[in-house]
């Protein structure tokens, strides 16, 4: 009874692995904001390529609450974070909620989040992409990431964050024209 299920599910494959292209594009960067950083190193460093990166602030401790809205509903499958486990500020924790815009460190370690990701130093040293439950993350308009714990050093330091994934729709709202008529 399984046999007619397996063909179809194997054609499935190919078109999934597509959901995987960076969503750089469709990140409104005036809306980006990091609760507890450290304004010399802003949130705005962990997501260009530069040498540039997001610490949290040495005078408070080393959690971060990073938000992020996109200019249109996107499809979320895997997030990657470049940083430096070997000196300890590299996040380890990191808790993902969605459309949670005004969340807070309170709720952030209190609630449930849509998905927890535990990282593993090959996972932040090499930006390795870090696969989340797709079907959670299908009408992501807003993402908020809550580093609890890095590998143990007082504070955070992020030199890239990037999300994958396709556009929930395929047309960018920024290209929409108004016909008149």
């Amino acid at each position: 009874w399984l046999k007619p299920f397996w063909p179809k599910r194997a054609q499935l494959l190919p078109s999934m692995a597509k959901l995987g292209e960076n969503l750089d594009e469709f990140i409104d960067p005036a809306s980006l904001e990091c609760l507890n950083e450290d304004t010399t190193h802003p949130v705005k460093n962990a997501f260009v390529d530069s040498d540039d990166f997001l610490q949290s602030d040495p005078d408070v401790d080393q959690q971060l609450l990073v938000k992020v809205s996109f200019r249109q509903p996107i499809k979320l499958s895997s997030v990657s974070i470049t940083a430096n486990s070997e000196d300890g500020t590299a996040p380890i924790s990191v808790k993902l909620f969605q459309g949670k815009e005004h969340i807070g460190f309170q709720e952030a370690e209190d609630e449930v989040p849509t998905e927890a990701i535990n990282l593993a130093p090959e996972h932040v040293d090499k930006a390795e992409k870090v696969p989340v439950r797709f079907v959670k993350f299908q009408n992501v308009t807003s993402l908020q990431l809550f580093v609890a714990e890095n590998f143990g050093a007082p504070v955070t330091k992020i030199s890239r964050i990037k999300f994958f994934g396709e556009p929930a729709q395929k047309m960018d709202m920024k290209d929409w024209k108004p016909v008149k008529g």
